[in-house]
């Protein structure tokens, strides 16, 4: 019997990263979404994806949209595309209210967006999170999530 690949969500920052085509991002975010039309892997992401990742850099900075910039984040979210959306549910709100709860007697303070996010990973049993914002590592334990920068899971050897 076929083994189901391993789930892996993707913050949303990672998902701008690739819209902005960061440059010191891009390789680790390419090689993860190779990896996913490889079907080594399962992308996810909450539809709340589709509202944070809604322009570019460059189209804040020149105060202008650009369509092929929309074309690109749609595409994100078309049928047949390496990244699957989650629908924000009630399991999930409750999941998330529970993770910012949780981090109060720690000093913590865990934005709703960011609780969603670790929440829908949770609930979807991913094993992994990719994220550029460091803070939410400190939900590791309290999520089960290893919670890291995007990096594929089998790296290429240099020259490959």
């Amino acid at each position: 019997m076929p083994t189901e690949p391993p789930r892996v969500y993707l913050d949303a920052c990672v998902l701008l990263s690739f819209v902005n085509e960061t440059a010191d991002r891009m390789p680790a975010i390419e090689q993860v979404l190779a990896e996913s039309r490889q079907q080594k892997i399962e992308l996810i992401t909450s539809t709340m994806s589709v509202v944070e990742v809604a322009c570019a850099a460059e189209e804040l900075a020149q105060k202008a949209i650009d369509e092929e910039t929309e074309r690109k984040i749609d595409s994100l979210w078309t049928p047949g595309s390496v990244v699957k959306l989650v629908e924000l549910h009630l399991a999930i709100g409750k999941l998330a209210r529970s993770l910012m709860r949780a981090a109060i007697p720690f000093g913590l303070s865990l934005k709703p967006a960011d609780a969603i996010h670790l929440a829908t990973a949770k609930y979807m049993g991913a094993s992994r999170f990719h994220t550029y914002d460091g803070k939410l590592s400190r939900y590791a334990e309290a999520t089960g999530l290893i919670i890291a920068e995007p990096a594929p899971l089998q790296p290429q050897l240099p020259g490959t």
